[in-house]
C-alpha cells in the first residue's frame, strides 16, 4: 500500500505538468508577506491567486500588473537566458517573487483578465487594458492602477517559437520597465493559459466531427464500452449462476410422503366398529 501511494505521489506531479497547466510567475519591487506565504504545493492556479488577491496588502501597492499570455509553458521560460533575458533576471533580483511551473489554469475563475476589473473596483484603482508597445496608454502617476496586460498566443513550435518567446520577452521587460519608473511599489503577476482550456471555453459552436468513418453503426460508433463489457460480466458470471443455483434448489423440494390406504379398507365399516 505505501508502495502504491508513491507512485501516485509521483504520478501526479507528472499527469499535472502535460495536463492542461501554465506557469505562473509571482514579484514585486517590494518585500511581500502575501507572496511569501503562497502555498507551494498549490496545483490549481485559482488557489494561488485567491491566496495573493484576498491580501489586504495587494490594495496598498501603486500599480499591480496582470500579465496572461495563452500557450505560455514552462519550458518557454526556461529556454530563457538568465545572462541576457531581462524576465529572469527581475525575478532574481525582486525582494519576494515565486514561480509555480505547473498550475492547472482552465477555470474562468483562475483568468487574470477576469479578476482585473473586481481587483481595480476592490482596491478603488483605475483600470487599464492594453498590450505591450500600444501607443496612447497614460499612465497616472498620482493613482493606484490595475493594469491588465495581454501578450499575443504562442503557437509557434521548435526555432520558432524561441525567437517569438523573446521577442514577447523583450517588450514585456521594456512595458514594466516604464511601468516601475511610474509606478515604483508594484506587484506583477504573470500567467500563462492553456490555448486547448481557452479555446473549448470560448467558442459558442458545437463542435460537429465531419470525419466519421464509412460504414454502419458498428463502425461509426463504439457499442461494447468498458462500462457495458463490465455489466455483461456480472450478468454472466455472478447473477445467471446464482439465479441456476436457485432455481436448482427449488426444483429439488420434494413434496411430503402420502400414506398409501390398504386395498380393502372401507371407511364406513372402520367408523362403525
Amino acid at each position: 500500500m505505501t508502495r502504491l501511494l508513491g507512485l501516485l505521489a509521483v504520478a501526479v506531479p507528472l499527469v499535472s505538468a502535460f495536463s492542461n497547466t501554465a506557469p505562473l510567475l509571482v514579484w514585486s519591487s517590494e518585500s511581500s508577506d502575501a507572496i511569501d506565504a503562497l502555498p507551494s504545493t498549490a496545483l490549481q492556479a485559482s488557489t494561488v491567486l485567491d491566496s495573493l488577491l484576498s491580501s489586504e496588502q495587494v490594495c496598498d501597492y501603486d500599480a499591480v500588473v496582470l500579465v496572461q499570455q495563452r500557450g505560455l509553458h514552462a519550458s518557454d521560460l526556461r529556454n530563457l537566458s538568465p545572462e541576457s533575458s531581462d524576465l529572469p533576471q527581475l525575478l532574481a533580483h525582486s525582494p519576494s517573487s515565486r514561480t509555480f511551473q505547473y498550475l492547472v489554469n482552465d477555470d474562468a475563475s483562475a483568468l487574470l483578465s477576469n479578476r482585473a476589473q473586481d481587483l481595480a473596483k476592490e482596491c478603488e484603482s483605475k483600470l487599464l487594458r492594453y498590450s505591450p508597445g500600444d501607443s496612447g496608454v497614460v499612465l497616472d502617476h498620482g493613482r493606484k492602477t490595475v493594469v491588465s496586460l495581454g501578450l499575443p498566443d504562442l503557437k509557434e513550435s521548435g526555432a520558432a517559437r524561441r525567437v517569438a518567446m523573446r521577442n514577447q520577452e523583450r517588450a514585456l521587460a521594456e512595458e514594466l520597465d516604464a511601468l516601475a519608473s511610474v509606478f515604483p511599489n508594484h506587484l506583477v503577476i504573470y500567467s500563462g493559459v492553456p490555448l486547448s482550456a481557452l479555446s473549448a471555453r470560448a467558442s459558442p459552436h458545437v463542435f460537429i466531427n465531419d470525419d466519421l468513418p464509412e460504414g454502419g453503426i458498428l463502425k461509426r460508433y463504439q457499442i461494447l464500452t468498458p462500462g457495458l463489457i463490465s455489466i455483461f460480466l456480472v450478468i454472466f458470471f455472478i447473477l445467471i449462476p446464482v439465479l441456476m443455483v436457485g432455481i436448482k434448489a427449488l426444483a429439488g423440494i420434494q413434496n411430503p410422503i402420502k400414506m398409501d390406504m390398504p386395498k380393502n379398507f372401507n371407511a364406513q365399516e372402520k367408523k362403525n366398529q
